[in-house]
């Protein structure tokens, strides 16, 4: 069975909302699915007891997991290090900041089942999609070792970089996982510096494992940037009940057009600016 992760910690309400959305669309594409399970991580439990959904109370574990407080993008890892050894099963971790698109549980499961290679049964990472090569120059010279992978040094014509809005794996993936903490650990005091050195560290274990990435890009749609993230926001709000717990599909989800986006942030841009004459 697979597990759908989401995440909530901090409690934002903006961040909750998100999550909201995003899970109503990852409901409404699995219908009565019965290989998939969705499971919350969550240091406010309460907040998601009436859903159905397995929630894992990670309140102990927000210190341990980010570092400290060094880097909370570290808490990503950790749950999907932590959902394959709890389930021993496929997880697959959902940004909240996501929509979910028809086809979407069907290409994932897809590009996560086994592929026999030349003899050698494997299987695929699968992850939102390719941003760059090299990058992050600055971190030229940079060398570490990896508990599985051994040693690693940064190279600027061979270090790449996926999005990690999405990231699909198996318990064959575990040593990929501690790696990718052990990776974030030797750089976690320039992490202000690299502020997605989550998908970067996985990006380059990945790459050093030679494991094999499966990007989902069409039945996935990440809004993570500002000015698409700030139209969701109004979009989110326009849709939902205000009851929490009614997780009824809105009557039309929306869509990223460039236009609409562009006009929405024009008319918030303009409204902002004129109502600090109004004060």
């Amino acid at each position: 069975m697979l597990h759908y992760l989401y995440l909530d910690y901090g409690g934002l309400p903006k961040y909750r909302r998100e999550l909201r959305y995003s899970l109503i669309s990852l409901r409404s594409e699995l219908g009565d699915a019965p290989d998939a399970k969705i499971v919350i991580y969550t240091d406010a439990p309460t907040v998601y007891a009436r859903w159905p959904v397995e929630v894992v109370d990670i309140t102990d574990r927000i210190a341990e997991w980010s570092g400290e407080g060094l880097y909370h993008h570290r808490i990503k890892p950790a749950v999907v290090l932590d959902a394959l050894t709890r389930f021993a099963a496929p997880v697959c971790f959902v940004d909240s900041d996501s929509i979910i698109r028809p086809g979407f549980h069907a290409e994932v499961t897809a590009k996560m089942a086994p592929q026999d290679v030349w003899s050698v049964t494997k299987c695929a990472v699968v992850m939102n999609g390719f941003e760059l090569m090299n990058p992050f120059p600055p971190l030229r010279g940079f060398r570490t070792h990896l508990p599985h992978a051994g040693r690693y040094h940064y190279d600027l014509e061979q270090s790449w970089m996926f999005n990690s809005g999405l990231i699909g794996v198996s318990p064959v993936h575990v040593p990929v996982m501690e790696d990718t903490l052990a990776f974030i650990d030797a750089l976690i005091g320039r992490a202000k510096k690299f502020p997605t050195l989550e998908q970067f560290a996985l990006s380059e274990v990945l790459r050093l494992s030679q494991t094999a990435v499966s990007e989902v890009t069409d039945t996935f749609l990440h809004y993570w940037q500002g000015r698409r993230r700030i139209y969701m926001a109004n979009e989110i709000e326009k849709s939902l009940s205000a009851d929490w717990n009614d997780l009824t599909p809105p009557k039309q989800w929306a869509e990223m057009d460039y236009w609409k986006i562009r006009a929405y942030n024009y008319y918030h841009g303009v409204s902002h600016f004129l109502s600090g004459f109004q004060r």
